[in-house]
């Protein structure tokens, strides 16, 4: 995989209390200078930064729409997001991340603050055979977990094998096909929470990625908005794949 990073960053006009327009481009002129010194800082504090091929670019407007309109402009093949201050995704959606996740058809990484990507090992891709899920997006994973020599473990919630329609079935033999090279587990979980299921079940077996196959946005706004004690379980910071 060769690939080309570019850092994005969208900005607002400064706010000052009856500034003259004078005043006001000379804040903006000097946040812009601030934002053109912190990506050189950047360069200089990750010597791996420079050692790929990447690309800064800062623009003025409003956050949502003009990331949205760049991915499909640049044609990107995955944004990734932090999200500052997050316990877990306690507090990721209602935020720009999770619009951003809605308003674009391209996989997007979400990492939390203090979540260590060099450290993951098993990636855990949450799947409930549902025939409107999008199984073309499980190539992306595909050649992730391929490049990065990743073991995959297949979480269904709340289901037994036992009680799996033959519609559940085939579904399951396609996830199966599609991820072969890469000898995918497959795990059956019950738990009255399916968030509370997902958590206990990534601690418990060392998940260091959360990879979604969403039907709808919905599903995925149920399986991470977290009340306050999930978030006080969730001890360790796992990013998550939205896959699409």
């Amino acid at each position: 995989i060769i690939a080309k990073l570019i850092i994005y960053h969208v900005y607002h006009h400064p706010f000052a209390h009856s500034a003259s327009n004078r005043h006001a481009k000379s804040l903006l002129r000097g946040y812009e200078q601030s934002v053109d010194l912190k990506y050189k800082e950047l360069l200089e504090d990750m010597e791996e930064l420079r050692t790929i091929d990447n690309e800064f670019k800062r623009e003025l407007g409003i956050a949502i729409p003009k990331i949205i309109a760049f991915a499909k402009k640049k044609d990107i093949d995955m944004i990734c997001m932090p999200t500052k201050g997050a316990e877990g995704f306690g507090q990721l959606w209602g935020t720009k991340t999770a619009q951003i996740v809605k308003g674009v058809d391209i996989p997007v990484l979400v990492i939390p603050e203090n979540s260590k990507l060099e450290s993951i090992k098993r990636v855990g891709l949450v799947c409930d055979y549902s025939n409107k899920a999008n199984y073309h997006a499980l190539d992306f994973l595909l050649e992730i977990l391929n490049k990065l020599k990743l073991s995959v473990d297949i979480i269904t919630l709340n289901r037994e094998e036992k009680k799996m329609t033959t519609r559940d079935k085939a579904y399951r033999h396609l996830v199966r096909q599609k991820l072969k090279t890469v000898s995918p587990n497959f795990h059956f979980t019950l738990h009255n929470d399916i968030r509370q299921g997902i958590i206990e079940f990534s601690k418990k077996n060392g998940i260091g990625l959360l990879a979604v196959l969403p039907k709808k946005y919905n599903f995925l706004v149920q399986l991470f908005h977290e009340s306050l004690t999930q978030k006080l379980t969730f001890q360790s910071h796992v990013p998550l794949l939205v896959l699409k």
